[in-house]
């Protein structure tokens, strides 16, 4: 936008919702505007706003420049949870252990579309049948899941992955 009078100059594209204010600086004389761009912070991780698949970046800018932008990656869903075996019984109590210990990072299985955190209804079966393998000191903490060793039992997960199979087989369509 001008200074004087708030015409726009410029925009451009980034796929991605902006998350801080632009800057603009001069290095040799060409002048450059920079702005953090993506979905992050605890927000980001679990919900999404664009089909575009962003962890966040810095856009930087030079004026009267004429290279293109990156390509925008789409997110792609995989194919609705199927097959893992479970006790209808165990999908109330899995519900209470899921929206206490889960859905704030993974949100309602096969309802929400997930952020940079997936939604764990559209993952690959095995993850599920698996879970306990990432739950307890899993290989996703060093990407920030925490470690629910001491916190969830093995027979908790069953009821876990339970609810979140049960859920996938009722919101899928019939």
């Amino acid at each position: 936008m001008r200074a004087n009078g708030g015409a726009k100059q410029w925009e451009s594209p980034t796929g991605t919702g902006l998350v801080a204010p632009p800057i603009t600086y001069e290095v040799d004389s060409k002048q450059y505007v920079s702005g953090a761009v993506g979905w992050g912070g605890v927000y980001g991780l679990a919900a999404r706003h664009t089909e575009a698949q962003n962890p966040g970046t810095v856009y930087t800018f030079a004026l009267g420049g004429k290279a293109p932008l990156p390509e925008v990656v789409k997110y792609r869903l995989g194919a609705l949870l199927a097959g893992v075996k479970y006790s209808a019984a165990d999908v109330p109590a899995g519900t209470g252990l899921y929206v206490a210990n889960c859905v704030f990072c993974h949100g309602v299985p096969g309802v929400d579309r997930g952020g940079n955190i997936p939604n764990l209804a559209y993952l690959d079966k095995a993850y599920i049948e698996n879970l306990d393998k990432f739950v307890f000191k899993g290989p996703a903490m060093a990407r920030g899941m925490p470690d629910f060793t001491g916190k969830l039992t093995l027979d908790d997960v069953e009821k876990i992955k339970a609810f979140i199979q049960g859920t996938a087989d009722a919101v899928r369509p019939k």
